[in-house]
């Protein structure tokens, strides 16, 4: 009889410790759906899409790199004495490292840049060139290209504007410069290469 009573509190310990790692399974699972959702809703609500028009007639896609690097190789040396120029990029930060302005890297003062702000300076340079836009127009193009190559970086300042710790979402405002992400392509949050593009989100798109 005394062996019968240990077994039925076994049983219910058992049973409780089931109980309440169920309880503790539904919770964090609940938890992660809420982050997920507001993590969407936040992406929605700052990020352009895929295939978004723009005010320079091309559709958001880094399918664009290619011909933004080449407009940075062909134009920018036609450009860099604009005030347009130094003053659109000057006013946003780099994404991949945000204590230095898009107008110059932190790799430039080595001699080198990445592939990510080479891009936005590429843009800059043909919306000045072919299209005579304002400085105001430049740096809102500029900047709504960013936003979408760079999207982990903005939904990370963004948090952390608000108050909300981005490491908690898998986030990080810390520049993929400074992580050793110089070569990892810019769709995987790095800067896509500091020489050729390193991006197989295109090749595996066009194949």
């Amino acid at each position: 009889m005394p062996n019968t009573k240990r077994y039925r509190g076994c049983l219910f310990w058992l049973a409780g410790l089931v109980g309440l790692t169920l309880c503790i399974l539904f919770v964090v699972v609940a938890a992660q759906e809420s982050d997920e959702a507001f993590l969407e809703t936040l992406r929605a609500e700052i990020i352009p899409a895929e295939g978004d028009e723009t005010a320079y007639a091309i559709q958001l896609s880094l399918h664009s790199l290619p011909q933004f690097i080449e407009w940075w190789r062909t134009l920018v040396p036609l450009v860099e004495e604009d005030p347009r120029y130094r003053g659109a990029l000057g006013a946003l930060a780099a994404p991949c490292c945000d204590d230095n302005t898009a107008f110059r890297c932190c790799c430039e003062k080595g001699g080198q840049s990445c592939n990510i702000v080479r891009s936005g300076k590429g843009l800059a340079a043909h919306l000045i060139r072919d299209l005579d836009f304002e400085m105001a127009e430049i740096q809102a193009s500029v900047l709504e290209w960013f936003r979408f190559a760079r999207s982990d970086y903005y939904l990370a300042a963004e948090l952390e504007t608000r108050g909300y710790d981005a490491d908690n979402y898998g986030l990080t405002t810390h520049g993929s410069c400074y992580r050793q992400m110089c070569n990892t392509p810019i769709s995987q949050g790095g800067c896509g290469g500091m020489a050729e593009l390193i991006e197989p989100a295109i090749e595996s798109a066009d194949g």
